[in-house]
């Protein structure tokens, strides 16, 4: 198994081209992402992994037997970062993948799931406004700075996306309700790319089933219009309704389903 350069992986991207509707994929064949990308062989990669955070995304051919078992013992490394966060996302080119996964990740708990993806492509419309009580922050050094609540699980979900806080600050964009001085949610531009990025959104109890995504949704594509921000993707697990409904609400539509799985270390 070669660890490589995306920059230089010009051959290993076909691996993945059937999943570069993800802006995480996109993202790091263009450089714009600090991504991990294991491939075969150097020269004619039939197969690969892209590692990042706690997601892991896998193409190719999964009958590839060498680098299979050099998966298999790279999954079993105490030092492998989403083995110390006990659990992580994986998608996969072909679902012909799965029994080879099963088979590497046989240490660990797997559920699998039929994962929905949605785009838009933002256009100059009327902003909404949240309903009364609440207030619209954008998320900047400032706004983490404040004495506002809640800000420690806005922080968290930033870094479970990104680098940095500077790396976010410098690439992406984010709005935050805010209501009686706690924060009511956040929405947030993941895998900044030319003009693609994807949301990341969230409504904390006990504002949800109020409208409040939907209308924070809205808010986010004029910004993103304005920010020259033209393609935006939205990921979801199928039986999510509440996402499935507000990224319709909001706009979305449906380009593809694919199966992924989760896998939680025992």
């Amino acid at each position: 198994m070669i660890h490589i350069a995306p920059s230089v992986a010009h051959e290993a991207r076909a691996l993945f081209s059937s999943l570069e509707h993800h802006a995480l994929i996109y993202a790091l064949f263009e450089n714009n992402l600090e991504a991990q990308l294991f491939i075969d062989d150097a020269t004619q990669p039939k197969a690969g992994m892209i590692a990042y955070k706690n997601r892991i995304v896998f193409g190719g051919d999964p009958n590839q037997g060498r680098f299979n078992t050099d998966l298999l013992q790279y999954f079993a490394e105490t030092t492998f970062s989403p083995r110390k966060e006990r659990a992580f996302l994986a998608t996969f080119t072909s679902e012909t993948w799965i029994p080879t996964l099963k088979e590497i990740f046989q240490k660990y708990e797997i559920f699998l799931g039929t994962r929905s993806y949605f785009k838009t492509t933002p256009h100059p419309q009327d902003m909404p406004t949240l309903p009364d009580g609440f207030s619209l922050h954008h998320v900047t050094p400032e706004f983490l700075a404040s004495d506002i609540g809640g800000l420690e699980a806005l922080k968290e979900e930033i870094h479970s996306e990104r680098t940095s806080l500077e790396d976010f600050f410098e690439n992406g964009f984010g709005l935050c309700p805010v209501y009686e001085n706690q924060i009511a949610g956040w929405c947030l531009s993941e895998y900044n790319t030319g003009d693609r990025c994807e949301i990341g959104i969230a409504t904390l109890e006990p504002h949800q089933r109020k409208g409040i995504a939907t209308i924070l949704t809205k808010t986010f594509l004029i910004e993103a219009e304005q920010r020259g921000y033209h393609h935006i993707g939205w990921k979801c697990w199928e039986r999510n309704e509440a996402s499935v409904a507000t990224a319709r609400k909001a706009g979305f539509s449906l380009v593809q389903q694919e199966q992924a799985m989760v896998a939680i270390f025992k």
